[in-house]
C-alpha cells in the first residue's frame, strides 16, 4: 500500500486535471504556458526548503539551470503561489472529512513536516486553531456534564490524531495543552466513542519507530520520482 502522503496525491491529482482540460490550461483567468513538467515543478516548490532545489530539479527531471530559470517566470510563479492556497484548503478539507489510521497520520504529518516553512506555518496556525477551539468547547461541556456532539467528537479525534503524530516531527508548544487538556477528554470520552476502549498508546509507540522522518523522506522521494516518470 501506498503512503498516505497528501501533498504527493494532490500534486499528481492536480496534474491529471492540466492533462485532462477542455482548453488551452489557465490559471486565475490567465494562460498557463508551462508545459506539463514545469508546471509539475512549479507544484514542487511546495518542498522548497525542507528540500533543496537540486533535490527539487532532480525529481523533476530538469536541469537545476532550467529551474533556476523557470522561477524567474511570471506563469511558474502564479503557480507555485495558487498551489500552496489550493492546497491548504484542501489539506484542511481532507483532515476534517477523513478517517485514517495511526500509521496513516504519521505518513502524513512527516510529509507535512517536510513541507516549505510558510506553508506549513500557515496551515498548522490555521488548523490548530481549530482544533484548540473545538477541544476547549468539547472539554468545557464535559466538565459540566453536558452532552456532546458526535460529528464534534469525530472531527477533534481526526484533528488530535495528526496534531499527536505531528508533534513527533516538529514539537511545538501546543503540546503541554495537548497533554494536559485534550489527551484526558480523549482517554475518558473521544477514544471509547471511537471504540478504541483500549487506547492508543501502543499503535502511537508503533508508528513512532515504524516511521522515522528519513524513511518517510526517502518514500517521499521515491513516489514522487514515479509521478514524474511519465511526465513529457
Amino acid at each position: 500500500m501506498e503512503p498516505m502522503f497528501l501533498y504527493l496525491n494532490w500534486l499528481r491529482d492536480t496534474l491529471t486535471e492540466y492533462t485532462t482540460a477542455a482548453g488551452p490550461p489557465t490559471l486565475k483567468g490567465r494562460p498557463l504556458p508551462l508545459t506539463l513538467r514545469q508546471y509539475a515543478a512549479a507544484l514542487m516548490q511546495a518542498y522548497l526548503g525542507r528540500a533543496s532545489l537540486t533535490w527539487i530539479a532532480g525529481i523533476a527531471g530538469i536541469t537545476l539551470e532550467d529551474l533556476t530559470r523557470l522561477r524567474r517566470e511570471p506563469s511558474f510563479l502564479l503557480a507555485m503561489d495558487w498551489s500552496k492556497s489550493a492546497f491548504s484548503q484542501e489539506f484542511r478539507e481532507a483532515l476534517l472529512l477523513n478517517d485514517y489510521s495511526i500509521g496513516q497520520y504519521h505518513e502524513i504529518a512527516g510529509e507535512f513536516f517536510l513541507l516549505e516553512d510558510s506553508l506549513r506555518i500557515a496551515v498548522r496556525t490555521r488548523l490548530y486553531q481549530t482544533f484548540r477551539d473545538l477541544g476547549e468547547r468539547l472539554a468545557s461541556r464535559w466538565q459540566h456534564a453536558l452532552p456532546l456532539e458526535r460529528h464534534d467528537l469525530t472531527r477533534f479525534s481526526r484533528l488530535l490524531l495528526f496534531f499527536l503524530a505531528l508533534e513527533h516531527y516538529w514539537p511545538s508548544p501546543a503540546r503541554g495543552r495537548i497533554q494536559e487538556k485534550f489527551l484526558p477528554l480523549a482517554e475518558e470520552v473521544v477514544w471509547p466513542f471511537r471504540g478504541w476502549t483500549q487506547g492508543i498508546e501502543p499503535d502511537l509507540r508503533a508508528a513512532r519507530e515504524q516511521y522515522p522522518l528519513e524513511k518517510l523522506r526517502s518514500l517521499l522521494a521515491e513516489q514522487l520520482r514515479q509521478v514524474f516518470a511519465p511526465l513529457s
